[in-house]
């Protein structure tokens, strides 16, 4: 049997969360689900969402666009639930807000067995007064029947009041049956009861008698009976303190170490400059972790808000410690930016730089163009592309080539431009000859580049140069 929940998915600003998987993953067997199956459903572009729950109990994961998906609470749904919102399924009480179901039946059994005898004593008191009824007639018949023998002239009337008062002494006669019968049943009852009412102990005594048992049956029964409940050494773990605790031996709780944790303001980590974050990720431990900063952490203007994630990438000291231990940092900003960064422990530790992870195909045309941000100097910026010519290795070289792969100063490379004759527009026409442009000697360009043409098939001597495809390296 199936139960209809529905309704619109929402964060905390009141903006729906449209695209967002619900996941419900099962966590007992039922006649319609089994254990660890998982159903996903997706919500629509106003955060709406409708499916049909099983019957079952589930935990209810959340999971949207990139994030890892993070557990909201647990929900049950019964033969007897009623259609509703999410919300009203996570918020319902559990059962641990619940009487158990043995003290629940017992207590129903109890209230069932008094009001039996309640109505075995109200059937007794009206059969009683009843038979006082009738004997009160027959007492009345009798009287009458000696005021006939005393006076002639009634005996008529005396003989109808007489038949009247039989009859009624009959019919009182059926309601006590019929009261008698109804006291029998009700006492039978009762009796039923009573008796479920001792099955319903001696099952109740049973399992106490059980779990006596096993306690004295020492520690492998134990563990063998925790096992059979699916809760193996878990049972005995003491969990978390809080998400943050590390000690050996805990038993791990929903959001450890920051995975799939739902955020409050109030564990916000703060930072003001990238001073301020190399200090913090100096002692930081491997986990997620909320951010809040401005666009000073990250150059070009990037918002530094949203999740950090801390790996250790090294193993090196017993026992570890944080300072002394390369990091991987991934940062995922509220903005949809991605950047990735390391910390390095050379010295006191600093951080090699901020990467963007999420290229997009403006980001090539930047690059290639030389135009891309972080560009410090007029020419070409690092990954852009030119048409250069070279000016070999010295101005007394006399075999100057170009092979493609190997790199080439840009003290030694010339900006390079061509030109030909001919009209535009309609009727274009272009003549045969072509014009080099080179920038002069002493023109060079600032950094290294790598050519991306020529097979060194050619040589050109002191006053010639070779022109070519290069790529800024450095």
């Amino acid at each position: 049997m199936s139960v209809v929940i529905s309704g619109e998915l929402i964060d905390g600003a009141g903006i729906p969360m449209s695209g967002c998987h619900i996941i419900l993953k099962s966590r007992v067997n039922t006649s319609e689900v089994v254990m660890r199956t998982v159903a996903d459903v997706v919500t629509g572009n106003c955060g709406e969402y409708c499916f049909k729950a099983q019957t079952g109990k589930y935990c209810v994961y959340l999971k949207q666009d990139w994030r890892d998906e993070y557990c909201v609470g647990d929900i049950a749904v019964y033969d007897d639930s009623k259609p509703g919102t999410l919300n009203d399924f996570l918020t319902a009480p559990d059962e641990g807000d619940l009487k158990p179901d043995v003290v629940k039946r017992f207590e129903e059994m109890v209230a069932q067995a008094q009001q039996s005898a309640e109505t075995a004593t109200e059937s007794e008191r009206q059969a009683g007064q009843h038979a006082d009824a009738a004997a009160r007639a027959k007492e009345e018949v009798k009287k009458l029947a000696e005021g006939v023998q005393q006076n002639a002239d009634a005996v008529a009337e005396g003989k109808q009041q007489a038949e009247n008062l039989a009859s009624r002494v009959e019919d009182t006669a059926a309601e006590v049956r019929q009261d008698a019968e109804a006291a029998k049943k009700a006492a039978s009852g009762a009796e039923q009861a009573r008796a479920d009412i001792d099955t319903a102990l001696s099952a109740t005594l049973k399992t106490a008698n059980r779990l006596s048992e096993l306690a004295d049956e020492g520690e492998e029964a134990q563990q063998e009976s925790r096992a059979n409940l699916g809760l193996k050494s878990a049972a005995t773990m003491t969990p978390q303190s809080d998400i943050r605790d590390r000690t050996e031996g805990r038993l791990a709780t929903p959001g450890a170490f920051g995975f799939g944790h739902i955020f409050l303001p109030a564990e916000r980590i703060r930072f003001n400059t990238e001073d301020d974050f190399l200090s913090w990720v100096r002692n930081a431990t491997p986990g997620e972790y909320f951010v809040e900063g401005d666009s000073k952490i990250i150059s070009g203007g990037v918002l530094f808000n949203g999740m950090v994630r801390i790996r250790w990438v090294e193993v090196c000291n017993n026992p570890p410690e944080p300072r002394y231990t390369a990091k991987a940092i991934i940062f995922y900003g509220i903005n949809g930016d991605v950047y990735y960064n390391r910390y390095w422990t050379t010295g006191n530790g600093y951080l090699t730089g901020w990467e963007n992870l999420k290229i997009t195909s403006q980001d090539i045309i930047s690059l290639l163009s030389g135009i891309a941000p972080g560009t410090t100097d007029g020419w070409y910026g690092a990954g852009s592309l030119v048409l250069a010519a070279y000016n070999g290795k010295g101005n007394a070289d006399t075999d100057r080539r170009i092979k493609r792969g190997y790199s080439y100063p840009g003290s030694r490379l010339s900006a390079v431009e061509f030109m030909c004759y001919g009209t535009t527009g309609s009727g274009v026409g272009y003549n045969g000859s072509v014009s080099v442009y080179v920038r002069g000697s002493g023109g060079g360009m600032p950094g290294s580049y790598r050519a991306l043409s020529g097979d060194g098939l050619g040589s050109a001597g002191s006053a010639s140069v070779m022109i070519g495809l290069f790529i800024r390296i450095a």
